[in-house]
């Protein structure tokens, strides 16, 4: 059972507070490796710097960088360049070094879906983790956390397409047959037949593209369901091996708690401020911070707002060695 440090504060007292505690329980050796999420253009609901300044002031080690992968979707954070922009736009570059990890690193884990990852190569051969995640929900991940935050975050482009594999679009009545999303499609997937847009299952690659380019918002996405279910089991995967043989610390700021990821532009906030938790355990901190925000709330205000229960990651993150949900939660005044 992993200790998992509350604050219902976020002040800065509050963060340093709960840095110490939980770096007390673990040091962080050699190269660290802050993975953070340094907002997509025109989000403000991320994890912002001044949040982040009192967490790496109570680092012993100060040899870290802070660090995030690419994109699949066309954005502001596609490609190595146009991130380490929007992070030196967004206030980032204030804490330290920034290294995008555009580049991959293939990882051995051996698990039932994958016996190799393919992840972020300066995360991969980082010493230790430094894990910092804004806990909201997600259309796909009903809630992402500290495990989406090594999972998904920490894969590399290929990577992301394999856990995103299981996902596969289809074109809705919305479609004006304009064929941007074909222009877009990186495996020539799609055609425009009788006036509207088709996707070949057989060829699509669950790249996501189509929906980021679609300007009339006619792709559909099977988010709930099965499908769904095995992208996050999928995720919890490459979160072992992101975490593999490293040392690693993990937060979630759960304020400003959003329907959507930082990914897109700011949504609706749909739950209370809970405030700040902390451990050495990703499947711990989840778990914990799934349970203060449904207290908080008097709901699981994830699964209302999203359609997607994804508390079966932490099921299967438990099941194989990422970590325990079983908890003792400390609180720190």
């Amino acid at each position: 059972m992993e200790n998992v440090y509350f604050s219902e504060k976020a002040d800065k007292d509050s963060i340093k507070k709960i840095a110490k505690a939980v770096f007390n329980d673990k040091k962080l050796d050699g190269k660290i490796a802050v993975k953070l999420h340094f907002g997509e253009k025109g989000n403000t609901r991320y994890v912002q710097p001044e949040e982040i300044d009192p967490i790496l002031k109570a680092l012993e080690n100060k040899d870290y960088f802070l660090t995030d992968t690419n994109t699949l979707y066309i954005g502001s954070r596609g490609n190595d360049e146009d991130h380490l922009k929007l992070a030196k736009e967004h206030g980032f570059s204030e804490l330290g070094d920034i290294k995008i990890a555009g580049s991959e690193k293939e990882i051995e884990i051996n698990k039932p879906i994958f016996k190799k990852v393919k992840l972020g190569k300066e995360i991969a051969e980082a010493d230790s983790l430094l894990v910092i995640s804004h806990f909201k929900g997600h259309v796909l991940f009903g809630f992402g956390g500290a495990i989406k935050n090594i999972g998904m975050g920490c894969g590399s482009r290929s990577g992301k397409l394999e856990m995103h594999s299981e996902i596969s679009p289809s074109i809705s009545s919305k479609c004006k047959a304009c064929g941007i999303c074909k222009e877009h499609c990186p495996v020539n997937a799609i055609t425009i037949k009788n006036d509207k847009a088709k996707i070949d299952s057989e060829k699509c690659i669950g790249c996501a593209d189509c929906i980021a380019v679609c300007p009339y918002q006619a792709v559909n996405i099977p988010w709930s369901g099965t499908s769904a279910s095995n992208v996050r089991k999928r995720a919890a995967e490459y979160a072992f091996g992101a975490s593999l043989n490293k040392k690693a610390v993990y937060f979630n700021f759960i304020v400003r708690v959003t329907k959507d990821c930082d990914c897109l532009s700011d949504s609706e906030i749909i739950g209370k401020d809970v405030g700040i938790v902390a451990s050495t355990d990703p499947v711990a901190l989840d778990k914990a911070s799934c349970d203060l925000c449904y207290k908080k709330n008097g709901k699981d205000v994830f699964k209302e707002r999203t359609g997607n229960d994804g508390t079966d990651i932490l099921d299967y993150g438990e099941k194989i060695g990422l970590g325990n949900k079983d908890y003792n939660l400390i609180r720190i005044e």
